[in-house]
């Protein structure tokens, strides 16, 4: 089970690749909190184009929202308030299905390897398109120069993308 944030669902719809995410994690299904569910309602209501994307996929069932139960809302007092409520309440949600958590955020990869959360960032997700042949190295720069045209997002490196010896 995969719950998906809205800094990495933002990224992959705003260069039209949503559909890779089901790829590279196998899935039929991709989950969200209730959260970054009103995340995403509130970047269409401030007019972000690429969030119809999301929504679609939500509206046919294909991104399907968790709500955070009582001994969840218990768990996200203990997490720090410097995270967003999105990130709160999922790492939460993961935290009692023993899912996987997809961020972008190195604050979140941070308290989840602390809380024994799996989580995976945007580097290690395009690395899976290229080392699972679902792309080729070549198509996953593309998207990288994609990502930085549409999302103004800057890599320090691509190192962890594409250097062999990073794991």
């Amino acid at each position: 089970m995969v719950f998906i944030d809205t800094d990495v669902l933002s990224i992959f719809a705003k260069v039209q690749r949503l559909p890779l995410l089901f790829t590279v994690f196998n899935a039929d299904l991709l989950n969200i909190s209730s959260a970054v569910e009103r995340e995403l309602h509130t970047g269409a209501d401030k007019g972000f184009n690429f969030v119809e994307h999301v929504m679609a996929l939500h509206a046919q069932g294909r991104i399907v929202t968790y709500q955070p139960t009582d001994a969840d809302q218990q768990f996200m007092k203990t997490l720090p308030w410097t995270l967003g409520l999105g990130e709160r309440e999922t790492m939460a949600i993961c935290k009692r299905l023993g899912a996987v958590f997809v961020s972008n955020e190195r604050r979140v990869k941070h308290h989840c390897l602390r809380i024994q959360i799996d989580c995976v960032n945007l580097a290690e997700t395009l690395r899976v398109l290229w080392e699972f042949g679902i792309l080729t190295q070549s198509d996953v720069r593309i998207i990288i120069d994609d990502i930085k045209a549409k999302d103004n997002l800057r890599f320090r490196t691509t190192d962890p993308i594409f250097n062999e010896s990073v794991t």
